[in-house]
């Protein structure tokens, strides 16, 4: 069914930064995307993408995983699934344009992922991204819940720093002095909705068994200008393949000695 934000939710979401959609996908729905996912990973195996490694021998084997839609038709149909497109239309006020995916294990032992920018990355100009954060499993502190600054979700891009170590993002925020973070619990079918100016990450899984897997779609509205990545291959809501120009200033503005061109894939 069709869902779309409440006022009060969006009276939340204006203020907090972010907002929790609960069970806008069904357990049957999630057990399907569940089984996508080990699909995908059995390929990710089987074509030695991911590879273990003796000082990570879980983790290295359940990396987080990009734009999986171009081999898998079952994560296409989930990113254009019509209710993530009607809440991307509502927050951008325009039709939506797919960026891409974000496949996330988050295995047992995985690492904290710092505080970021997600239109650092993606580059979409004149306005910002939204993501639809599809959960797949129970989440919370202990096994690797998200993370929000709440009131930098109107915040200008502000230039990362390298993290204290090495983590799945290369690039780290500080929490603006002032500004306190907060964690959000999830159950399977929740989804969490927030722009690309937020500053959000994920806690370390410190469980000793739970996974905690999730989706996540990127979308950009269709008056968008420029984009650093995927700016060749955005998608509409019915998979037609939509063009727009790089954004070749983007990266430079924060490092003017990033000089590396991305391709129509990188992330």
């Amino acid at each position: 069914m069709i869902r779309k934000l409440t006022d009060e939710e969006m009276r939340f979401l204006h203020k907090e930064g972010y907002v929790v959609l609960k069970q806008l996908y069904t357990m049957e729905e999630i057990t399907e995307i569940r089984q996508e996912f080990e699909h995908m990973w059995i390929d990710l195996i089987t074509s030695k993408q991911f590879v273990q490694q003796p000082k990570r021998p879980l983790t290295s084997l359940f990396l987080p995983v990009r734009d999986r839609h171009l081999a898998h038709d079952r994560l296409m149909k989930l990113m254009l699934d019509p209710r993530n497109i009607a809440l991307a239309e509502q927050l951008l006020g325009e039709e939506p344009l797919a960026v891409g995916c974000d496949c996330f294990f988050k295995a047992p032992g995985a690492d904290v992922l710092p505080f970021h920018q997600d239109n650092y990355d993606i580059g979409a100009e004149p306005g910002t991204t939204w993501a639809v954060w599809i959960s797949l499993d129970h989440a919370d502190r202990e096994n690797g819940a998200l993370r929000f600054v709440p009131g930098t979700q109107h915040f200008e891009l502000i230039p990362p720093r390298l993290p204290s170590h090495l983590t799945a993002y290369g690039q780290a925020v500080r929490v603006p002095q002032g500004y306190t973070p907060v964690d959000v619990s999830t159950s399977p079918g929740d989804v969490v909705l927030f722009n690309g100016q937020v500053l959000h990450g994920s806690n370390a899984n410190e469980s000793k068994y739970r996974f905690r897997r999730s989706f996540v779609t990127h979308f950009v509205g269709s008056s968008v200008e420029k984009i650093y990545v995927h700016y060749l291959d955005l998608y509409d809501r019915h998979g037609n393949v939509v063009k727009r120009k790089l954004n070749r200033m983007h990266k430079l503005q924060f490092d003017p000695a990033y000089k590396k061109k991305p391709s129509s894939h990188s992330r």
